[in-house]
C-alpha cells in the first residue's frame, strides 16, 4: 500500500513540475502576417524562415494558386499563394512579397507566398475567439486583439500535409 502512495506522490510531483516548467517559459510570440487580406499568426516552430520572393519559375498545368518554383539557397521550393489557395483573394501579381518557408521537419519544400509580414505578436495580448463554422482544418485557433482585429492561427504542418495542398496540378 505504501508503494502505491509513493507512486501517486511521484506522479503528482511530476505533474506539478511540468506545469511549472510550462509556465516558466515566458510569453509566447507568433509571427503576424497578411495573406488574402486577412491577419494571420504562425508559430515560429512551424516555419524555417521568411524570405523576400526570389524569381519564381512558372509551372505549366498548375493550379492558379500555385505561384511556381523558387530556388532559396540552392534548394527548390514549391510556392503556394496562401490567399489564393484559401480562396480569399486572387493570386498575387509578380512583384514584392514574402515567402514563409515550412520547417524542414515536415518533409516538404513548401513556401507560402504572403502579402506582407507584421512582426511578432505576443499571445498574452490576444483573447481566444470562437471558430467560424465550418472551420478550416489547418487553422489552429482564432484570436481577437486589443484593437479588435481577428487573427487566424495557421497550422503549417496540417496545411502542407493536406491532399488539396499537395495536388498542385490541374
Amino acid at each position: 500500500m505504501k508503494d502505491k502512495q509513493s507512486l501517486r506522490d511521484f506522479q503528482t510531483q511530476l505533474a506539478d513540475k511540468l506545469r511549472a516548467a510550462q509556465s516558466a517559459t515566458g510569453p509566447s510570440s507568433k509571427l503576424g502576417f497578411v495573406a488574402g487580406g486577412r491577419n494571420w499568426l504562425v508559430s515560429l516552430e512551424q516555419i524555417n524562415e521568411v524570405v523576400t520572393v526570389p524569381d519564381l519559375i512558372a509551372v505549366p498545368w498548375a493550379q492558379p494558386w500555385f505561384s511556381g518554383v523558387a530556388s532559396v539557397r540552392g534548394a527548390l521550393f514549391g510556392c503556394t499563394d496562401l490567399g489564393a489557395f484559401l480562396k480569399l483573394s486572387e493570386a498575387l501579381p509578380q512583384g514584392e512579397a514574402h515567402l514563409l518557408l515550412a520547417h524542414p521537419r515536415f518533409g516538404v519544400n513548401a513556401a507560402l507566398r504572403i502579402d506582407r509580414t507584421l512582426g511578432l505578436r505576443a499571445v498574452e495580448g490576444l483573447r481566444p475567439e470562437t471558430a467560424p463554422v465550418p472551420a478550416s482544418p489547418w487553422v489552429a485557433a482564432y484570436w481577437r486583439g486589443l484593437d479588435d482585429q481577428v487573427w487566424a492561427e495557421l497550422n503549417v504542418e496540417k496545411l502542407v500535409a493536406a491532399p488539396a495542398f499537395l495536388e498542385a496540378g490541374l
